[in-house]
């Protein structure tokens, strides 16, 4: 699988999907079939029969071309316009119920107007300070991971999901049928961290989302700089290859419910692929990940999982120090299914907590007003703020329990089950630490990072990050802490951490 890297192109993008042109045979033979059940059986019920062969995912039909190409490292520019009324609403029912429900709204994108677009909050933790009622917070307080402290007054800087197809069915911008603008951080407007571990994972070959910088406005008001990243739709699972991608939910894991695969709708959204194939193949991992003994788990894992990605997944959650990858308290991560070798490869999302983001190794300071709960220890050279166990010495917030147990496996609900597994295994281990090491002296000892942090840190403070320039040399000086080895460099990767 080729990885997907914010400066470079990506393979072309035609109005029909690729898997509509490989299966048009196989398209036209099943409506054929389907004829023939109506008119011999009419109205006779049929129980479908899932298999592993992919039905077409709906075509864009309607391609928005645009200006340019959103995801080259130009200038770019958003504006958006929506009903006050509705986005109170909106902010109305996410607050009550915990809902992030769609507005419609108008949107300008480098000249191109997109009329009747689906807007929409996005993230979880990300949103903790709209949850305790508008941002009116001083600092540090309110703030979610990170210190990022979000307002309704300033919607502009607000996590959004921008649906092209949501309202008007087969309709995409540039081949995408969704765009997500990312949180800012307490240094960096534009999240140049995430950014930076983006490219970092492209550069190694795995695949990435692509990103840019852009300027947001929204209803006519003072623009600001922002991340924009392409979220994983069904054309994007298009481009990785043949199969099906699955994404982690917030509060799901990887703890085996049985052979139903409706058992899993609250732990995986199926992204493509819906009607030719199910979550079938992910109950068939998890069940050999939690009831595999040590010697079947160590002799067939290959069998269920690209070992070789999988080591370098973890390896760059270390080299990146992302404590909030697949085992972090935000289950952020893909399953990608390939189809033809009939195995899984764990792919990275959601990197706004990388390079220290939530404080740890190489991390720096934790957000100011945060104190670490009693019994956890702070790396050597970070010391801790003053302040209350929550961030300004604050109570959870209101309509916010906590649960009566936590979830086998820790805040992450026990999604951390397979790599804890894989790094018991002596074998898989020293593969592990084979690779990270290999990742090292490429990215790091080789000066790559560096050079990208440097490229980025441009891009940013042309598009009018003022604190991109801090921001740079901060991460820096994170780059230059990361160590050969994986154990001394982060918590987040090696066995026992």
């Amino acid at each position: 699988m080729a990885g997907h890297t914010g400066a470079g192109r990506r393979p072309p993008r035609h109005l029909l999907p690729l898997r509509l042109r490989r299966h048009w045979k196989a398209l036209a033979g099943a409506g054929a079939v389907l004829l023939l059940l109506v008119l011999v059986l009419g109205e006779t019920r049929v129980r479908p029969y899932i298999s592993s062969e992919l039905v077409a995912d709906e075509a864009i039909t309607q391609n928005i071309e645009g200006e340019g190409d959103l995801f080259d490292d130009g200038e770019h520019t958003i504006e958006i316009t929506f009903n006050e009324d509705e986005y109170a609403d909106m902010l109305r029912v996410f607050r009550e119920e915990g809902e992030k429900q769609f507005i419609s709204a108008d949107i300008v994108i480098d000249g191109t107007v997109v009329n009747d677009v689906a807007l929409r909050l996005k993230g979880n933790s990300t949103l903790m300070s709209l949850r305790s009622g508008g941002g009116d917070t001083g600092p540090g307080e309110g703030a979610g991971p990170g210190g990022t402290t979000l307002s309704e007054d300033e919607p502009e800087r607000l996590p959004w999901l921008i649906s092209f197809d949501e309202y008007q069915t087969g309709r995409g911008y540039q081949g995408r049928t969704e765009i997500a603008l990312r949180p800012g951080t307490a240094t960096s407007d534009t999240a140049l961290n995430e950014a930076l571990a983006l490219a970092l994972t492209a550069a190694d070959g795995q695949v990435a989302q692509d990103f840019t910088f852009t300027s947001v406005s929204v209803n006519g008001d003072e623009s600001v700089p922002r991340l924009l990243l392409e979220s994983p739709d069904e054309p994007w699972a298009a481009e990785v290859g043949d199969g099906v991608l699955y994404k982690a939910r917030a509060g799901g894991s990887l703890a085996y419910l049985g052979d139903d695969p409706t058992d899993y709708e609250e732990a995986f959204r199926q992204v493509n692929g819906i009607g030719g194939q199910d979550l079938t193949p992910v109950t068939r991992l998890l069940r050999f990940v939690n009831e595999s003994d040590d010697e079947e788990f160590a002799a067939e894992l290959a069998n269920h999982l690209d070992v070789e990605s999988f080591a370098r997944y973890l390896a760059t959650q270390s080299l990146i120090s992302n404590g909030d990858a697949m085992d972090g308290p935000g289950n952020n991560y893909y399953l990608w299914y390939d189809t033809e070798e009939e195995r899984f490869t764990v792919l990275s999302w959601d990197l706004n907590l990388s390079f220290g983001a939530m404080g740890g190794p190489g991390g720096g300071q934790p957000p100011e007003g945060m104190e670490l709960p009693d019994g956890m220890e702070l790396p050597d050279g970070v010391e801790p703020p003053e302040g209350g166990r929550f961030p300004g010495g604050r109570e959870p917030t209101e309509g916010m329990e906590p649960p009566d147990e936590m979830p086998e496996g820790g805040p992450g609900g026990g999604s951390g089950a397979l790599k804890e597994r894989f790094l018991a295994d002596d074998t898989f281990q020293e593969l592990y630490e084979r690779v990270y090491a290999e990742m090292y002296e490429e990215l790091i000892g080789g000066g790559v990072a560096t050079e990208v942090l440097g490229s980025l840190t441009e891009r940013a403070d042309r598009a009018g990050d003022e604190g991109a320039t801090a921001a740079g040399e901060q991460l820096a000086e994170r780059l230059a802490a990361v160590t050969e080895t994986p154990s001394e460099s982060s918590m987040f990767g090696g066995r026992g951490d």
